[in-house]
């Protein structure tokens, strides 16, 4: 997992990759990444589970953009979906929440996976961004401080 990380971050896509053993067998890594603040990633290694935690806060405020999100997440295990940006259900599956207001994201990998699932993991966090910059400015100037223009 941290390997893989690692990568992304040698070859600049995010910044400052750091990491360190929380509880419970949990591994926290926090990078700059899409927003001015460090995003959290938590890989839980008996649940096998890598937790983009508190990815979007306040979510539950707009029941249109929480319905847009899940609508997006949740179609990317059918076939509907090209082959190159579905999530292989073999491979890892999708597990969404809001709570508190606060969406996070969990990809729990299958079998020996763990690569495929950060790269997925990364690339929907990337296109839920992108979502946010075309139908949703006012959300990211709100809660990320992005500039209103």
């Amino acid at each position: 997992m941290a390997r893989a990380l690692q990568r992304y971050a040698d070859r600049g896509v995010f910044r400052g990759l750091s990491s360190h053993r929380g509880r419970g067998g949990r591994f926290e890594f926090q990078f700059t990444w899409l927003m001015r603040q460090p995003m959290t990633l938590v890989y839980d290694e008996r649940a096998a589970a890598l937790t983009f935690r508190n990815l979007l806060p306040r979510v539950g405020s707009t029941a249109l953009l929480r319905e847009e999100l899940y609508e997006l997440i949740d179609g990317l295990s059918t076939r509907a979906v090209p082959a190159h940006k579905r999530i292989d259900g073999r491979r890892a599956r999708l597990i969404r929440s809001a709570r508190g207001g606060n969406f996070s994201l969990t990809l729990v990998v299958r079998g020996r996976h763990h690569e495929y699932a950060v790269r997925k993991g990364l690339n929907l966090v990337n296109d839920l961004f992108v979502l946010l910059h075309a139908s949703y400015p006012d959300y990211l100037v709100e809660q990320f401080g992005f500039p209103a223009e």
